[in-house]
């Protein structure tokens, strides 16, 4: 596996065409050396208190939604208006561009230090992109500073790398359970769609079923 630089990612933009990153604004601007600079989009999604003591994966689908849209709040900015991310806070954002990789490449999400020197951090552990991803970027971004940071729609906060290797023959889109392929805003985690939570229900299931035997016997 190997780094991409400024050259090659040009080719695989603009004569290849197998990467899609658009819009594109400033392209001599955005191109690094080995990286890609992305955009702040205008779609934000924030925690909000709740009363709930914390949200029950195993309940009822229909249930959980509503719980996590209990603790949700989504914002449309504005380009002009700053979404003003307070020390301590956490909220969800997305990349202006929609990102489309091939099956021969993956890419990383990566901060700029400029934003890094003022305690911004654009993501918690989901850096990596697979290959065949297709949608917008989410930005998990989190105020580790001690004062209030100003986030305008359309600046550069994080950057892409892109790394290539042998094609995948599950590309993310094809995957059989892609959680977040194509979406074109913030997305909270679906984290309750993970096929270990089914196996845990089931396992309640059996344990109900034998104790009420039990009892019966």
């Amino acid at each position: 596996m190997s780094i991409l630089n400024e050259r090659e990612i040009l080719r695989r933009l603009l004569i290849d065409r197998d990467v899609v990153v658009t819009p594109i604004v400033d392209l001599a601007t955005q191109l690094g050396p080995t990286s890609l600079d992305v955009r702040l989009g205008t779609r934000f999604q924030a925690q909000k208190r709740s009363a709930l003591p914390y949200i029950e994966p195993l309940q009822d689908e229909t249930a959980l939604r509503a719980d996590i849209a209990a603790y949700t709040q989504d914002y449309v900015v504005l380009p002009t208006d700053p979404y003003v991310l307070h020390p301590g806070d956490f909220a969800l954002a997305c990349t202006l561009e929609f990102i489309r990789l091939p099956a021969d490449l993956s890419a990383r999400l990566e901060g700029r230090s400029s934003w890094g020197r003022l305690g911004l951090q654009i993501h918690s552990t989901a850096g990596f992109i697979d290959p065949g991803f297709a949608g917008v970027i989410t930005f998990e971004l989190s105020n580790l500073g001690k004062v209030p940071i100003p986030l305008y729609p359309g600046l550069r906060i994080g950057q892409l790398c892109f790394y290539t290797g042998q094609p995948s023959a599950i590309p993310y889109r094809s995957k059989k359970l892609t959680k977040y392929a194509g979406q074109i805003a913030p997305m909270g985690s679906a984290f309750y769609l993970d096929p270990e939570y089914k196996a845990i229900r089931h396992e309640q299931q059996a344990e109900k079923e034998r104790t009420s035997d039990a009892i019966l016997d």
